[in-house]
C-alpha cells in the first residue's frame, strides 16, 4: 500500500540493512565498457564477431542458444500501483504481487537451467559501488524525475539499498504544506514496468542500443540499464550502437526493444509503432552501417520495417511475430499473412551506406527472397476468435532460448496446440524444473508458464527477457 502518512521520511523507505559483498574488483572501478575500445588498435577492432575476443555481450539472432540474459524479478514496485495510477503506468489493470512473483519465478527458473541469468537489482547494486557510475546515474535520474532535492540523502545509502529504492520508489515526504497537499504519492516514482526487460535496452551484435522510451514513466529504466551496461565487468562489448535514452528529442525519436528483431547479422526486422519512430530507425540503420565498417564488415544488409496499426494490442512488433526455430515463427495471421496484413518497407543498405527503399507485399515472401524461409505457426490457431483473444494476451510473444526451445504461457491453449501440430512437444515449466533432462531431447519444445497474472501486465516471455549473449546460428 502507498505510504501517505504526514511523517514519512526518506529513512522510513529503508529496508533492514542489506549485507552483501561487492562483486566488482577494485581495479575495475576506473573502467567504462563504452570506452574500452578506445585503447584498441585498429587491427584489434577489425574482424567478424566470431573472430573477436570473448565479449560479455553479443546477439546475432533471435534463436541462438542463450548464454546470458537479463531478467527483473517483480518487487514492491508492482504492489505500489493503484487502480488510479495503473493506466498512467501503462498497465491494463493492477496485478497480484505474490502470484506474479511466483509465475515469474518459473520463467527465471527455466532460464537458469540453460543460461547465466542476470538480475537487474543485483547488477545495479554492483555498479553503484563505482563512484562515477553512482554519480552519473543519480544525476540523470534526478533530472528525469525533477527531484534534485533528494540527491544528498540518496548518496548516503549503501549500494544495495539504493538499488532497491531506485526501482521500488520513494514515498513523498509530507514535511511541508506544499507536499502535504500534493496529489503525488512518490518523490521517486516506482518502476513497475521494469520486469518487461525487453524494451529499455537491446544488444545487436557486440553493441548496445539504449531504449528511447515512448513514455517518460519508463525513462529511468533505460537510464539504469545504460549504467549497468557501461560499468559492469561482465558486460564488456564494443560500446554503444545507438544511445537513444539520452536523446532530448523524444517527440520524433523513440525506440523500444519489443520492436527490434535480429534475424541475422545481415537482416533486421523492426516495427514502426506507437513506441518506435521512423526517425529512430533511420538513425539505427546509419549507426549499424558505420559499426559494421569499423568491424571490417562490408557486406550489404537489409532491414524490413513493419508498419503496425496503432492499437493497444500491437504496441510492439513482437506482439504479432516472434521467431521460435530456424524456419518457424509464431505469427498473428491478420497482420502478417491475412488480408489486413501490415505494410512492409524493405530497406537495402549497400555500398557507402546508400539506401534503396521498396514496398513488400508479404513479409514472409520478402524474407524468402533473401533465402530466409519461415513457416508460420498461427497465434490462436485457425479460428479468428481464438486468434484475437490469445494475441490480446501476448500469445504471439514467445521467447526462444535455443532453436526450437521456447517459453510461452499455458493459457494460450490454441497457440500451443498449433505448435504441437508444427512438431513441438509441450511441457509445463514446473515439470521442466523437476526434471531438467526434458530439455535434452532434440525434438522442439514449448515450455509453458503460468501466465494468467503475468499477461495482465501487458506482455509475454519475450517482453520479460533481454538476451545479452547468444551463440551464433
Amino acid at each position: 500500500m502507498l505510504n501517505t502518512e504526514s511523517d514519512t521520511t526518506l529513512s522510513s523507505a529503508r529496508k533492514p540493512s542489506i549485507s552483501r559483498k561487492p562483486r566488482i574488483s577494485d581495479e575495475y572501478r576506473i573502467h567504462s565498457n563504452f570506452r574500452y575500445v578506445d585503447g584498441q588498435s585498429q587491427a584489434d577492432r577489425v574482424g567478424s564477431v566470431d573472430e573477436q575476443q570473448d565479449f560479455g555481450i553479443g546477439v546475432t539472432s533471435e534463436i541462438g542458444r542463450l548464454r546470458k540474459v537479463f531478467v527483473h524479478t517483480p518487487g514492491p514496485e508492482v504492489e505500489r500501483m493503484t487502480p488510479k495510477t495503473a493506466s498512467e503506468l501503462l498497465y491494463n489493470d493492477i496485478i497480484h504481487y505474490r502470484r506474479v512473483r511466483e509465475a515469474h519465478g518459473q520463467l527465471k527458473g527455466v532460464l537458469s537451467l540453460v543460461s547465466e541469468v542476470l538480475e537487474v537489482r543485483e547488477c545495479l547494486a554492483d555498479v553503484l559501488e563505482i563512484a562515477s557510475a553512482r554519480d552519473e546515474l543519480l544525476a540523470r535520474i534526478m533530472r528525469a524525475q525533477n527531484c534534485s532535492q533528494l540527491l544528498p540523502e540518496l548518496m548516503e545509502f549503501p549500494s544495495a539499498e539504493l538499488a532497491e529504492i531506485l526501482v521500488s520508489g520513494l514515498p513523498l515526504k509530507r514535511d511541508s504544506l506544499d507536499s502535504y497537499l500534493s496529489s503525488k504519492s512518490f518523490s521517486l516514482v516506482p518502476l513497475p514496468n521494469m520486469y518487461f526487460m525487453r524494451d529499455s535496452s537491446m544488444v545487436i551484435g557486440p553493441r548496445l542500443v539504449t531504449g528511447g522510451m515512448a513514455s517518460s514513466v519508463r525513462d529511468t529504466e533505460s537510464l539504469i540499464m545504460r549504467t549497468i551496461y557501461e560499468y559492469h565487468p561482465s558486460l564488456r562489448g564494443r560500446g554503444i550502437l545507438l544511445d537513444a535514452c539520452l536523446s532530448e528529442d523524444r517527440s520524433q525519436y523513440t525506440i523500444e526493444g519489443g520492436d527490434v528483431l535480429v534475424l541475422s547479422e545481415d537482416v533486421l526486422l523492426i516495427g514502426v509503432s506507437e513506441r518506435t519512430t521512423p526517425l529512430a530507425i533511420d538513425r539505427l540503420i546509419d549507426a549499424y552501417y558505420n559499426a559494421r565498417l569499423t568491424d571490417g564488415i562490408d557486406r550489404p544488409f537489409d532491414v524490413f520495417c513493419v508498419i503496425l496499426p496503432r492499437e493497444r494490442s500491437t504496441i510492439h512488433l513482437d506482439m504479432i511475430f516472434t521467431l521460435v526455430n530456424t524456419e518457424q515463427a509464431i505469427v498473428y495471421a491478420p497482420y502478417i499473412t491475412g488480408r489486413e496484413r501490415s505494410r512492409i518497407v524493405r530497406i537495402k543498405v549497400r555500398d557507402a551506406g546508400q539506401k534503396r527503399f521498396s514496398e513488400v507485399d508479404d513479409l514472409l515472401l520478402g524474407l524468402r527472397g533473401l533465402g530466409i524461409r519461415i513457416e508460420p505457426i498461427l497465434c490462436g490457431g485457425d479460428e479468428p476468435l481464438h486468434q484475437q483473444r490469445e494475441q490480446w494476451n501476448s500469445g504471439a510473444n514467445m521467447f526462444a532460448f535455443a532453436p526450437g526451445q521456447v517459453l510461452s504461457y499455458d493459457m494460450h491453449e490454441h497457440t500451443v496446440r498449433a505448435c504441437e501440430g508444427a512438431g513441438f512437444r509441450v511441457e509445463s515449466a514446473l515439470n521442466v524444473l523437476k526434471n531438467p533432462t526434458l530439455l535434452e531431447s532434440s525434438r522442439p519444445i514449448v515450455v509453458t508458464l503460468d501466465g494468467t497474472e503475468l499477461a495482465r501486465g501487458g506482455g509475454g516471455p519475450r517482453c520479460m527477457t533481454c538476451p545479452v549473449k547468444r551463440d551464433p546460428i
